[in-house]
């Protein structure tokens, strides 16, 4: 299968993030004890490596038996349950995350505070927002679980089932345009949520009104969310070797290049002719072609995985981005609410994405 071949290849890059932002995540924590020290502590890290590695290999011990049970009671009821599998990986990430967070945060810091210039970037990590920090931290590590936990079945589990005539591996079929469009609506409506929250307090203020070009500018923003966070994400792809194919399998589609390339005859024709409102009008056509298609992120590549990434790059982006551009949490009780609703419906909607392309059903006879 195409895609199942295709998300193979990125196998590193799940770990390499989960264990990146897991440093990050122990950087921090760290550095705001010890810059007041001038000093570090390695007995705490050193202690939680250890529980660290020992809870992982008993939970991937544990998840080995889990799974063994549920191959052994599926075939009993001939049917497929719910597997184990994903529980189990995802608390073993997380321990081996904190863990490693830990050791590697405090070997930063250590090599940091040698001077007031390394003194002060870790003093700018410190401040930066922990929250956002955990919520990326978060969203790689369930990342990194659900990619590995799919390897584990398909290794464990699925080739079990499927020689037992139980269940097979089925991948949905390509969207009709009614579904892209609402694909399309999913990432508009938690960008417009999201938008609304961080606007919505200012609206109701009396010294902080936005401006029309701050609600225009927001507005274009929302409904070009798709299409930025796409194209954004499929970029930084092809960067990276291992994810380059599933990148271009997605932007080599006749509507991804048909977006890309009205786009670029609207600048062409903007920039170079001076026709500025006939390129205007073709560029805006081309952006919202790849928000309403989301250059194919969502069908083509390694899936579920590039689909989960865009939604969750969505919701980061939505999340993190205020009208002026800049990136701040939410404002008052009100853009709390309404990030936390808009959370709840990226969530169900990434659930149903993964649903559908690993969902498992009794073969044909």
């Amino acid at each position: 299968m195409d895609a199942q071949r295709a998300y193979r290849r990125v196998s590193g890059t799940f770990g390499f993030f989960a264990l990146l932002f897991s440093t990050a995540v122990g950087t921090a924590v760290v550095a705001d004890g010890a810059l007041s020290r001038s000093r570090v502590e390695w007995t705490p890290a050193l202690v939680l490596a250890g529980i660290a590695v020992v809870g992982a290999v008993a939970l991937r011990a544990g998840r080995k038996v889990a799974s063994a049970g549920y191959v052994e009671a599926s075939r009993r009821r001939r049917r497929a349950g719910f597997s184990p599998a994903f529980p189990f990986t995802l608390a073993a990430w997380v321990l081996a995350a904190a863990g490693f967070g830990a050791v590697a945060g405090t070997a930063v810091v250590a090599g940091e505070l040698r001077d007031a210039e390394s003194r002060a970037r870790l003093q700018a990590l410190v401040d930066f927002p922990r929250p956002i920090l955990l919520l990326f931290a978060g969203l790689v590590l369930l990342a990194a679980a659900g990619y590995y936990s799919w390897r584990f079945r398909e290794r464990h589990e699925l080739l079990a089932l499927q020689a037992a005539g139980i269940a097979v591996l089925v991948e949905p079929e390509p969207p009709r345009p009614i579904q892209a469009t609402r694909l399309w609506l999913v990432g508009t409506l938690v960008d417009a949520a999201l938008f609304a929250g961080a606007i919505v307090p200012r609206l109701l203020s009396d010294d902080d009104r936005p401006t029309w070009a701050e609600l225009l500018t927001g507005g274009f923003g929302v409904l070009a969310g798709p299409a930025v966070v796409s194209f954004s994400i499929l970029l930084l792809m092809m960067v990276n070797w291992s994810t380059r194919r599933s990148a271009w399998r997605a932007l080599s589609h006749p509507a991804s290049l048909g977006a890309l390339a009205l786009v670029a005859i609207g600048y062409a024709l903007d920039a170079g002719a001076g026709l500025s409102v006939v390129g205007a009008v073709i560029g805006v056509a081309g952006i919202l072609l790849g928000s309403i298609t989301c250059l194919n992120i969502m069908t083509r590549g390694a899936q579920p995985w590039m689909g989960l990434l865009y939604l969750a790059g969505n919701y980061v982006y939505g999340y993190l981005t205020a009208p002026n551009g800049d990136y701040v949490l939410p404002q008052g009780v009100t853009g709390w609410i309404i990030a936390v609703l808009a959370a709840a419906y990226a969530i169900r909607e990434a659930i149903k994405h993964y649903r559908e392309w690993t969902a498992v059903e009794p073969p044909p006879f």
